[in-house]
């Protein structure tokens, strides 16, 4: 595949990664007010919670159909297999750089987790929601953006390690690091996803990969909950 056989030009593919990106943020306003005022407006908000996600999954998926004309493949061996070395590789980085953090920065968790804690916290709908989101939504909303739009879309085919970098820059900027250390922990995990991804042209394998990445994570955060 090559950029004169793509829908989309590398400045409109950078564009609508931008405008991804803003409304990420956007879709996680809801969360604020999912604790305030009565049950029917909590389910309201609960419900365009929901909606944003759903909306911005779409969006991504249409978008990402104009960078990728690569048919849809199933995954095989030789992509699992990738898949738990790279989840491997993740786990290993973060133990390792989670010492760091912890011994330079006094961080026993980074603050985009000590964030999501915190909501979690709140109360049982907002702890719900954030789960079950942060499990199923957005990991295929973050892959489409930061793997699928921005390498298939902003870079040439033909190019490997440059995306690869990048991706996992962007990735780490959107996850509010407070310290070197923490957001290169993202960094590194953003770009071990983009290798996967650059490795099997199949974005479900970053979006399994990812999503199982959150659900130990998530499970981890209920264990800790008060």
């Amino acid at each position: 595949m090559t950029n004169q056989n793509r829908k989309l030009g590398s400045t409109a593919a950078w564009l609508w990664l931008i405008l991804l990106v803003i409304i990420l943020n956007l879709v996680q306003l809801p969360l604020l007010f999912l604790n305030h005022g009565a049950i029917g407006q909590r389910f309201v908000w609960s419900a365009i919670y929901v909606a944003g996600f759903a909306a911005v999954i779409a969006l991504g998926l249409w978008i990402y159909r104009r960078v990728h004309l690569v048919k849809w493949q199933r995954l095989t061996r030789q992509d699992w297999w990738l898949m738990v070395k790279a989840y491997g590789f993740v786990i290993l980085v973060e133990m390792v750089l989670g010492m760091d953090n912890s011994l330079l920065y006094h961080q026993t968790s980074t603050a985009n987790n000590q964030a999501i804690s915190s909501f979690m916290n709140q109360g049982t709908l907002t702890m719900v929601m954030l789960s079950l989101t942060a499990v199923l939504a957005s990991p295929v909303i973050e892959e489409l953006t930061f793997r699928g739009v921005l390498i298939d879309g902003c870079f040439p085919a033909n190019m490997f390690w440059l995306p690869i970098i990048v991706s996992g820059v962007a990735f780490s900027i959107v996850h509010m690091s407070t310290n070197p250390v923490s957001w290169l922990i993202y960094a590194m995990m953003g770009g071990t996803f983009a290798y996967v991804y650059k490795r099997t042209g199949k974005l479900q394998s970053t979006i399994f990969l990812h999503g199982f990445n959150n659900l130990i994570a998530v499970g981890l955060m209920l264990l800790t909950l008060h």
